[in-house]
């Protein structure tokens, strides 16, 4: 039965589809709507100024208060402004079919990307019967898209529309719920040697770049373990950010004045953050792995994040090499900084995704662990357990997304002052116990010891 959810926020890969806001004006201006070649083929004028396009966003703001309203724009993660839109238009509730149109200036697979998105959400998430869109036959790329994501070419309405070419011709596609097959897991059919070959693959496709920072409700975690580490650090001080990715930790503190060193193995997340360095950033950025921290001295580093590397681990043999290269480099008093991803709320957030994770999802329906692949799950008691046997002293166990990822949606769509009420909350809330296991990420704070067992 149609349920009408209006513009939720729907995340990709590379791209964040979310409602527009009035600051959209002049990216929305810039990128797409004032270029003639990019409406060329669309039902709207191109705009001769940025007033112009206020007041389109203000139409769709009215909009948005309307359940039966889909209009969504495209952010494209790595640079964090909006580079097109799509929409569900005319939607019709006894046939429980909507029309798409979209607009961007982008092609490396974003317009395909941003449409399967939608498609899943109007199917999954609406329980649309038919979804459909058209194209002028002039603008074959368009039709290519349609293509890509299932849609069937269900024939050409003669001089049946009027673009900013005139009047033309529409080519009709349309997918049916009946069609559609679920896109597949962004890991499946591929099989790895060791950890390290995962790790590039997983990296190679998946956006690391920006997952920190695409949204309020991604921004979470790492504003919660900024403050963890801020908590233990002193002026002088010296980091090392073992499994660096994209570089969010070790950039934030160096250009607070910290002297901060960063390994990472994904040649991917590597190359993202060599592009966010300044001429005046002084990190000292390597390629290597957390199994081995053989160029740092014993006892060199006041603080040692490990914030990537239990993520991908699978044997505890090297979960434990991992720690005693961290303890290792760690001075005596020094602090230990391990981050973990929840095996527990897994379940929830994936059934928050997909309808029937939990008939067919991959965890064990008797045990209810999470399949370790891609990502490596852990317990709340397998992380205690773990750093229990690599020898260090918990000082603080922290859920540092709490259900963030769960309610994303409404997150995502929080004014300020909502945001920063929620974020008070989460901070009095990520050390309670009872809330540990309701977390996508947790965070352990920790201090070497010699008796831990």
């Amino acid at each position: 039965m149609l349920q009408h959810k209006g513009t939720q926020v729907i995340e990709t890969p590379r791209l964040l589809l979310r409602r527009a806001v009035l600051e959209d004006a002049n990216a929305m201006y810039d990128n797409w709507a004032s270029d003639p070649e990019v409406t060329r083929f669309l039902i709207w004028p191109t705009h001769d100024s940025v007033e112009i396009t206020l007041k389109v966003l203000q139409s769709w703001m009215e909009g948005y208060k309307k359940d039966n309203y889909y209009q969504w724009m495209i952010v494209l993660k790595s640079i964090g402004q909006p580079i097109g839109s799509i929409s569900g238009m005319n939607p019709n509730d006894q046939l429980s079919s909507i029309e798409i149109g979209y607009c961007n200036w982008w092609h490396q697979g974003i317009m395909t990307e941003a449409l399967q998105g939608v498609i899943e959400y109007l199917f999954e998430t609406c329980n649309f019967n038919r979804i459909t869109a058209s194209h002028d036959p002039n603008n074959p790329h368009s039709g290519n898209v349609m293509k890509k994501c299932g849609m069937k070419y269900e024939g050409t309405a003669r001089q049946s529309a009027k673009n900013n070419q005139g009047i033309c011709d529409t080519a009709q596609y349309a997918i049916l719920r009946n069609d559609w097959k679920k896109p597949s897991h962004f890991m499946e059919g591929f099989s790895y040697e060791n950890d390290a070959a995962l790790v590039q693959e997983i990296y190679h496709r998946y956006d690391e770049d920006s997952r920190l920072t695409s949204s309020k409700a991604a921004q979470v975690e790492f504003l919660t373990n900024v403050r963890y580490i801020e908590r233990y650090l002193k002026p002088g001080d010296k980091i090392l950010d073992v499994g660096a990715g994209a570089g969010e930790y070790s950039l934030y503190f160096s250009r607070r004045g910290y002297t901060v060193s960063a390994l990472e193995l994904a040649d991917s997340n590597i190359e993202a953050f060599r592009k966010k360095l300044r001429s005046q950033d002084t990190i000292d950025l390597v390629q290597g792995n957390a199994l081995d921290l053989s160029r740092y001295e014993d006892d060199s580093f006041d603080v040692v994040l490990v914030f990537g590397p239990l993520y991908h681990l699978h044997s505890e043999a090297d979960k434990l090499r991992c720690l005693a290269e961290a303890k290792r480099v760690c001075k005596p008093d020094g602090t230990l900084f391990f981050a973990f991803i929840a095996n527990d709320i897994v379940i929830l957030t994936m059934f928050n995704e997909h309808s029937d994770y939990f008939l067919n999802g991959d965890y064990d329906k008797n045990t209810f662990r999470v399949d370790d692949f891609p990502f490596v799950f852990h317990t709340v008691d397998a992380c205690r357990n773990l750093l229990r046997k690599g020898g260090v002293n918990v000082l603080h166990e922290v859920g540092s997304d709490g259900v963030s990822e769960l309610l994303k949606e409404k997150i995502n769509m929080m004014d300020e002052a909502s945001y920063a009420q929620y974020l008070r909350y989460h901070d009095y809330a990520c050390e309670k116990p009872e809330h540990l296991g309701a977390s996508n990420h947790l965070l352990f704070v920790a201090k070497q010891c010699k008796q831990c067992f």
